[in-house]
């Protein structure tokens, strides 16, 4: 049995931290809720947490202004620490106060480096920072990183997900084929959709994303 510890950010109960509950846990408005949220945004029985192979897993129970991780709506999520979790007007955080200053010590440490000195011109002055590009929605969602892949599935288990991964393969190649990456100066006449190049570079990542995930769930 996993215990869970969520920090309340912003919302009525702001500054309340909920110690190593113990799994299962439901959240919302009712006195029954073990993490109860005096919010009228927030559904009776709004949400769930609960451990299973290890992991820590929220599912949203159908409430009326759902549930959002990372800004996000989801219906269920596998939670990651220093995950921020909106219920209503309640926004809290997944980990403890130590487990989310490990978290941004290090986050701090790799984006920022001993190695990463600013460019310098032949003059001697320091070139201009080339701001970096936006985050894209799974990046913010997934702190970065694909999911993994479920493992101990069956043979007709891993056909499925196989086959719906090849689902989203086969769309993302039919945008890929129909679209045209953004040119500097727009084609007259084309009737082609165009995107961005940093949206078209996403797309070729998604479509070699897939076909690694394909790879690895067809591996025995």
């Amino acid at each position: 049995m996993a215990t869970v510890t969520m920090q309340v950010l912003e919302g009525f109960e702001a500054g309340r931290l909920y110690c190593d509950l113990h799994t299962p846990i439901t959240i919302g408005r009712e006195e029954d809720n073990d993490i109860r949220l005096n919010d009228d945004r927030v559904s009776r029985f709004h949400a769930k947490i609960q451990e299973d192979a290890g992991r820590v897993i929220l599912t949203d129970l159908d409430s009326t202004n759902g549930t959002r991780v990372n800004g996000h709506p989801v219906r269920m999520r596998v939670l990651q620490l220093g995950d921020q979790i909106l219920f209503g007007r309640c926004l809290m955080v997944f980990g403890s106060p130590e487990d989310l200053a490990g978290l941004h010590g290090s986050s701090r440490l790799s984006a920022s480096g001993d190695s990463a000195s600013p460019d310098v011109g032949e003059d001697g002055t320091n070139l201009p920072q080339v701001a970096e590009p936006a985050m894209a929605v799974g990046d913010q969602l997934f702190h970065g990183k694909r999911p993994e892949l479920p493992g101990g599935l069956t043979p007709l288990q891993a056909v499925q997900v196989s086959d719906l991964l090849s689902y989203v393969r086969a769309s993302v190649l039919f945008v890929l084929e129909c679209g045209e990456e953004q040119r500097p100066v727009p084609l007259k006449g084309s009737n082609r959709m165009t995107v961005p190049p940093e949206a078209w570079h996403l797309l070729q990542k998604v479509q070699l994303e897939l076909s690694q995930c394909l790879r690895e769930i067809s591996e025995p």
